[in-house]
């Protein structure tokens, strides 16, 4: 089953046909949307498009740079992760960007651990953020996703993760992979079944040069979703086809 990828479809189709047309700092302009929304059940597969090929592997490690409070080169390129190079120091730190502010938040708050103890005493208060205006001067690149949010409902725990920008044919689809993992393990840090994930995007846009490819893509069938292995120790898919990968022009 894959209702997931269609309502993602979806979301490119309006931003073609009723997208703004704007302007911004790359030079490329963007067909874009105010205020898109989508709901993902998780129970029912791992989030991963299918109908061109996303290396799961790539989310996966920027997931544990994050969850583990990293700011350093060193892990990304471990993992054959390039893209963060460009904003790095010339020792290839990225100051005190997503996992910084997660697990060290003004130097002193481990966010992580503080959603965890909401989320176990049952509270609407257990989100955290990854917007520190204080400190945004210290980071090279200003988050796209800016915080967390989480609600138990019995057994069952659903997240928002709140996106104040989002490139939605090449960044959003390992957005939504690192999201899901965030909520995957929170739930079994916590005891519970991980249920819905709610991407809450202010400005969903499609770069102009993605045009074409976006066109391909959503003129493409789509497998059923394929489940994340049990072992967190060695992380896979189990039962992921996908159609082939779209080159497209990341527009930093």
């Amino acid at each position: 089953m894959n209702r997931f990828e269609p309502e993602y479809q979806n979301l490119l189709t309006h931003a073609l046909i009723y997208g703004d047309i704007k302007e911004n700092r790359t030079g490329v302009n963007t067909w874009s949307l105010f205020n898109q929304n989508l709901n993902i059940d998780v129970s029912r597969g791992f989030p991963i498009l299918t109908a061109k090929k996303i290396l799961f592997d790539k989310g996966l490690a920027e997931y544990n740079w994050i969850a583990q409070g990293l700011t350093h080169l060193t892990y990304l390129h471990r993992h054959g992760i390039k893209w963060w190079d460009e904003y790095a120091d010339k020792n290839g730190y990225l100051g005190k960007t997503y996992g910084y502010q997660l697990r060290s938040f003004n130097g002193e708050v481990d966010q992580l651990a503080t959603v965890y103890n909401e989320i176990r005493n049952n509270t609407r208060r257990a989100h955290c953020t990854f917007w520190n205006p204080s400190e945004l001067n210290q980071t090279v690149l200003p988050p796209c996703y800016t915080g967390m949010t989480f609600r138990r409902v019995g057994d069952t725990l659903d997240m928002t993760m709140q996106l104040r920008s989002s490139d939605l044919f090449l960044g959003l689809p390992y957005d939504i992979i690192v999201g899901a993992l965030f909520l995957i393990d929170t739930a079994a840090f916590c005891d519970l079944l991980p249920s819905k994930l709610g991407i809450q995007i202010t400005d969903a846009h499609v770069y102009d040069n993605h045009y074409k490819q976006v066109q391909e893509y959503i003129g493409r069938g789509t497998y059923d979703l394929p489940y994340l292995s049990e072992n967190p120790n060695e992380r896979h898919l189990i039962g992921y086809k996908h159609k082939p990968h779209i080159y497209a022009k990341l527009n930093n």
